[in-house]
Parts: C-alpha cells; structure tokens; sequence
C-alpha cells in the first residue's frame, strides 16, 4: 500500500488542464489501476479538509474524533519523547523571521542538516523558564517536536505559526486573547521561544548559513498543541495481522508505531523530494517475506503542492511508477495486492491542503474489477471504491487479506 502525501490535485492550466498526476507518464500505475478497482476516497468524510496526522490515522483504519488529541502529541512520540501527564506537545517548525517576529520563510529554507539542527537545538533543549522545562528533539528536517513539562500547564495553547503561505505575517503571540488556566502556559511557551530567538540570532550555525547565502534558522514557529495521546492498537480489531511502514517521514513513522505497526526507515529515505525511491520499494519487497501488509510512504508529492510545483509533482508520480513497476517484475501477481492513495489533496494552487478525495486504486487477483481506464481524480470517479473513506479502504484490504471479522452470526 503506497501513500502518495498529498497526492491529489486541481486543473493545472500548463498542463491542459490536467493534474499533476493525471499528466505523469505512469504507465505501470495506469495498467494496475485499469486491472483493478478505483475512487475517489475521501480519507475522513466528504468535504473535510485533514492534517496528515489526521489523513493517515483515517487511512490506518482508525476514527481521529476518539482518539486524537493534537499534533503535537504525534509528533513528541515521533521524537522518542514518552509524553507524561500534565506535559504539553507542540509541532513546532525552524523558521526564518526578521527583527519585527515577521516571517521571512516558515521553514526556514528547509534546513536539513542534522549537525546544524543538532547545535541549534542543543543550546535550548532542556532550558527551564519559571519551573517549567522545555524539551526540543528533531524530527525530519526542517520539523521539530516541542514538549513543555512542568506543573500546572494547560494543554490546548493557540499556534504562533501564522499558516502555509502566510510568509510576510507576524508570528502569533499565543498570549493575546488568553485567560484563565491556559495564560501561564501561553506567556511560559512566548518567553521560551523569544529566548530561543536570542540565541539563535548569532548562533555561528546561522552565521554560516548567512555567508552561504542559506536563510537563518532563528525562531520556532509552533502549532498543534497536544497532551499524550493512546491508540488501541490495530491488532485489536484485526487479530493476527502483521503490518510495516516503510517512511522517510519521521511523523509517519511515530503514527504508524502508535497504532501497533513496525516502523523502517534508512538514512536516504528522506521525507523530502531527494529519497532514494526504488530503496523503498526493495525494503518492502523483502518485508513481505515477514509482513501480511506494508505501507510505503511517499511525503515529495506533498512538498510539491505546498511549493506550487506542478512539474515537480508530476515527476515524482513518474518515480512512484518506477516503484510499482519494481514490485510487479519481482512478486507473483497471483497472491499479492497493490494500492496506491493518498491522506488528502495538496492542490497546487492552493499550496494548502483540501478537502478533495484523493484518488485510489486497489489492485489484485481477486479484486472486482471496473471500468477505470488509468489513474487520475477524474477517471477514478468511475469506479467502485468512490467515496469510501480511508477506513473503510483500510477495512477492505483487512477483508480481503482475510483478517476482517463477521458481523452477526
């Protein structure tokens, strides 16, 4: 099972008015699809807009609304941090801001060098501001997980990062419109990351960066405030079956271990556009062997529609395709399944995610097969699994794997 982050698109004008994926040249994809089921899935319900967080946790099966509790929870577990009662998690982003706290770039160039995030985030990790101490581990690149641990702290605290596309806006002060039991927890957060802005401003790392012309990391913008979060794991509803994640992402990776899965990662499987794609696909061919399901994840397509490149994005679809292609020349087609979806839609206009389905085939010897030709948003709304949810696509493949239970006698 391949998710493609974001894999779902708008008409791109240059293209004809085609989407990314459907002006890709993927034709392993297109005959897999066209041999099988397709649809337009939505991975939580029809007109809502997901997280990635929230997408996968849908796609793996589970319904967020009873669980979830922030992002930033998800991400702590992801750093390695075992959150305890009474902390609270953020999801926070190295970023680039001027004198005046506006944003210059919210990821701040996309810093991915682990020596240069590990001497930033070493002169703050573990700092203690009013009794309260906070703790800063990396995640993949330019994302980091942010735990506040200390008492009497209020666990939903509004984001400073202005948003996706909003570079040329002022960070947020989560302490305007605070009152009550969240004010402390909010004035502790702000002290911290203006103290972290400090030093970070002539942090030699950034000095460097600067003289090379690379945009500072000086300032953490942070959302998705969370406290611990525990998932039944998914061998409770699907007794017996074995599941891998193969990611670069080390988010999906966190979400995927929380929910029971074994989780696979190598040093150049990056959850940026350079990954070493037919790496992956090798790991989960060999996991396989071991592995009644493997999930492979794929987080460029999503880069792509928040950088509004359309060109990109339908290249790294043509990478994927070389995956699929990988997988059919080296396993029997007579005993194995191939999906391919996505937890939501990044258009790449809108630089934003959305609520458009996402587009999804399922593939395999036994699989009801429909009129879809080739894969894309448009030709997929043929086909038998529209409008199913990311669930209930998970439910399926549970079904077919032979590890759903019957309902009644």
């Amino acid at each position: 099972m391949l998710i493609s982050d974001g894999l779902g698109d708008r008409p791109i004008p240059e293209f004809g008015g085609k989407t990314p994926l459907e002006y890709a040249h993927k034709p392993t994809i297109d005959a897999l699809c066209a041999q099988g089921c397709a649809g337009l899935v939505h991975p939580y319900q029809a007109g809502a807009r997901c997280g990635t967080d929230w997408g996968h946790l849908c796609l793996f099966g589970y319904n967020p609304e009873q669980y979830y509790t922030g992002r930033g929870s998800i991400e702590a577990a992801s750093a390695g941090i075992v959150l305890r009662e009474g902390d609270v998690a953020f999801r926070g982003n190295f970023a680039t801001v001027d004198e005046g706290l506006t944003v210059i770039d919210r990821r701040a160039g996309r810093i991915s060098e682990p020596e240069d995030i590990l001497l930033l985030l070493s002169c703050i990790d573990g700092m203690e501001i009013d009794g309260c101490k906070f703790i800063v581990k990396p995640l993949t690149e330019h994302r980091l997980a942010l735990v506040m641990r200390g008492r009497d702290l209020y666990g939903e605290i509004k984001d400073t990062d202005p948003g996706t596309a909003q570079e040329g806006a002022v960070v947020k002060n989560p302490v305007i419109g605070c009152s009550g039991q969240e004010r402390r927890t909010a004035e502790l957060l702000w002290k911290f990351l203006q103290e972290t802005h400090k030093c970070w401003q002539n942090h030699p790392v950034n000095n460097a960066r600067i003289q090379k012309g690379l945009l500072p990391a000086n300032f953490i913008l942070t959302r998705g405030s969370g406290v611990a979060m525990v998932l039944p794991p998914f061998q409770t509803k699907f007794p017996g079956v074995k599941v891998a994640c193969v990611a670069g992402d080390a988010t999906i990776i966190g979400i995927s271990q929380m929910c029971g899965f074994d989780g696979y990662t190598q040093q150049d499987f990056t959850g940026s556009f350079e990954t070493n794609y037919l790496g992956k696909a090798a790991l989960a061919q060999k996991l396989l062997e071991d592995y009644d399901l493997v999930i492979v994840h794929v987080k460029a397509t999503d880069l792509c529609g928040h950088d509004n490149l359309p060109d990109k994005k339908a290249s790294v679809v043509e990478e994927i395709d070389k995956m699929f292609k990988y997988w059919v020349n080296n396993t029997d087609p007579n005993s194995t399944y191939f999906v391919m979806t996505a937890d939501h839609s990044t258009p790449c206009r809108f630089r934003e995610h959305s609520a458009d389905p996402v587009p999804t085939f399922f593939y395999g010897p036994d699989v009801r097969t429909d009129s879809v030709a080739f894969y894309g948003e448009r030709s997929c709304a043929l086909g038998i699994l529209n409008n199913y949810t990311g669930a209930q696509l998970m439910a399926t493949i549970m079904d077919y794997l032979g590890f759903a239970e019957k309902y009644g006698a």
